[in-house]
């Protein structure tokens, strides 16, 4: 029996225990909360150092705050280590770069990207360097401002991509590991009005795989010399039956590259792709969530499992994969708006 630790993020306010360490049996595919600790409003979106020491939550409200944690999973222990202004407001995503020392950061009301010194104990060091984003988007009920949503560490460089929803653009920074600052290395401009939310890099090939929150659907970007970046294929995350209201949320690729999965609140499905040896997507299946809003899913390590946190129908769901499509319900359980899900190594 393999047992793997998972924390998970929530909508939960400051007197709830809105972040959980979990339990999770690889062979049975079962759920059981162990720790949780409260004092952060809505600790949506987490982040785990490349130790597996150390978590950072950024609280997703109004003047949002950063806050650090020390992890110890084989023994069940989460508790505050740490806390820092995130400078500005609803902080939605938090990443920390590969060699532990900076933590990033982007607040979506905000609208800017940050960048803070992480202390070798693990605590939130002084900010760095803050871009602020400008622009606007065809949508103006989402898009009357700049919106980032996500930054993620491009592979293997020391490079960030940002997808702001509010421009529909995917801003890449080039980080200077010596003092924290940021330069904008490109920008590439997506579909009008598509609101890109997060991305995926393909394990093998120079791809990026960019969510659409507005107008679900996924774009895929090739890499060319010079960091040339096209659309070389967009395709819609919802059946052609469905005629609801619906956002896209999270995009994941597996370990192997051969799938492609992505989450609808709304249609609440998970929708699976394989994908070619070009890249390209093609043939896609779409399986019920198990619960309503999915804003968060991951893989489990070892490809055999999915877990979903469906924010609407507080509950984590996990779904069985078989030869990498989703395919039943293992377990459903229940615990305020969950909205983001990550394993500790």
């Amino acid at each position: 029996m393999a047992i793997l630790h998972m924390l998970t993020g929530s909508y939960a306010g400051r007197e709830e225990k809105g972040i959980k360490l979990w339990e999770f049996d690889t062979d049975s595919g079962t759920l059981k909360e162990v720790a949780g600790v409260s004092g952060i409003e809505r600790p949506s979106f987490l982040t785990i150092h490349p130790s597996q020491e150390l978590a950072v939550s950024g609280s997703e409200d109004f003047d949002g705050e950063l806050v650090s944690y020390k992890l110890d999973s084989d023994n069940g222990m989460i508790q505050e280590h740490s806390r820092s202004s995130g400078n500005g407001d609803h902080p939605a995503y938090v990443t920390i770069d590969r060699s532990g020392k900076w933590l990033l950061s982007v607040n979506y009301s905000g609208g800017n990207v940050n960048v803070f010194e992480l202390k070798e104990d693990g605590s939130i060091g002084g900010m760095t360097d803050s871009v602020q984003h400008e622009g606007t988007g065809p949508n103006h009920e989402r898009q009357d401002a700049a919106h980032p949503h996500s930054i993620i560490q491009v592979p293997g460089e020391n490079l960030f991509a940002v997808s702001d929803l509010g421009t529909d653009t995917i801003y890449f920074y080039q980080l200077d590991m010596q003092n924290g600052k940021l330069a904008l290395d490109h920008a590439v401009d997506t579909e009008p009005g598509s609101g890109p939310r997060h991305l995926a890099f393909h394990p093998k090939l120079p791809l990026i795989y960019s969510l659409g929150e507005l107008d679900s659907t996924m774009t895929v970007l090739t890499v060319g010399q010079e960091s040339e970046i096209k659309p070389v294929q967009r395709v819609s995350l919802l059946p052609t039956a469905f005629e609801g209201e619906n956002t896209a949320a999270e995009v994941v690729v597996s370990e192997d590259g051969k799938f492609l999965y992505a989450s609808n609140r709304g249609n609440d499905s998970i929708v699976s792709f394989e994908i070619d040896e070009s890249g390209k997507l093609r043939s896609p299946e779409f399986t019920s969530s198990g619960g309503a809003g999915p804003r968060h899913f991951s893989l489990v390590p070892g490809g055999k499992w999915l877990i979903a946190a469906n924010e609407k129908s507080d509950t984590l769901t996990v779904l069985k994969l078989e030869d990498g499509r989703p395919i039943e319900l293992a377990q459903e359980i229940k615990t305020t708006a969950p909205v983001c899900v990550k394993f500790i190594e």
